[in-house]
């Protein structure tokens, strides 16, 4: 079930970009985001937020140290695909693009390129080490969860259908990819502290953007659970945990 997300997200992308009906469709469903408040598709987005994305792998290496090594593969895969692909392509945002008052922008505009959706990538990402050995079910909560992230990217007026498409396909492939090889593990006896390093990195950036950058309530609240997650990788764990 894993790899036929990626998959059908990847056919739906080609037919996309083959069919020349990338602006119809995000006009369509953008417009159609309407159904929702904005504030409800800021929180949905937070959900692809590097730092949080990033603290929630953490927490799950704490909790299951083997893994460490594929996660930090993973993110740093996830994150170089994103940065090279955006300045590759170079795509303008929608809101850039489109006539005047035919997209409400409803959060900050990021000044990157559109293609990929860093946002789609980092969810999928997440969602896919977290669908390794669940049953279908649970697996198709993650990935429903993953589509509504890229549609609230839509939604917000900042990404094309095709942007977030790929991105989903991507973050879950490397997902797959990272989760199911044997990487190289460094001495058990560092894992502990390196999480911990990390975990106060995290806090500290998550610090910073809350009292330098907080233009709406979606960036408040997913500071303060990145805050949080690395609040409990700094926690020492209890002998038999």
């Amino acid at each position: 079930m894993s790899r036929g997300f990626v998959a059908v997200c990847a056919l739906l992308a080609l037919l996309l970009l083959l069919s020349g009906g990338n602006q119809v469709l995000f006009l369509q469903l953008h417009h159609a985001g309407a159904v929702l408040p904005p504030v409800m598709w800021r929180l949905l987005s937070m959900f692809g937020e590097w730092s949080l994305v990033i603290a929630a792998l953490l927490l799950l290496a704490q909790r299951r140290p083997s893994r460490f090594p594929s996660l930090v593969v993973a993110v740093l895969l996830g994150i170089a695909s994103a940065i090279l692909l955006k300045a590759a392509f170079a795509v303008p945002r929608p809101f850039l693009v489109l006539p005047a008052g035919s997209v409400q922008l409803l959060d900050v505009l990021p000044g990157n390129g559109a293609f990929p959706s860093g946002h789609a990538i980092a969810s999928a990402l997440l969602a896919g080490v977290l669908a390794q050995g669940r049953r279908w079910w649970w697996q198709a909560g993650l990935m429903g969860l993953v589509l509504l992230v890229c549609w609230s990217r839509i939604a917000i007026g900042v990404h094309w259908p095709l942007d977030v498409l790929v991105g989903a396909a991507l973050g879950w492939a490397i997902a797959l990819f990272c989760v199911r090889r044997q990487w190289p593990a460094w001495p058990a006896a560092w894992t502990p502290s390196l999480l911990r390093g990390l975990g106060l990195v995290l806090l500290l950036y998550s610090g910073w953007k809350l009292w330098s950058q907080s233009p709406n309530e979606a960036y408040v609240l997913f500071n303060l659970l990145t805050s949080l997650t690395a609040l409990q990788l700094l926690r020492p764990k209890k002998n038999g945990a």
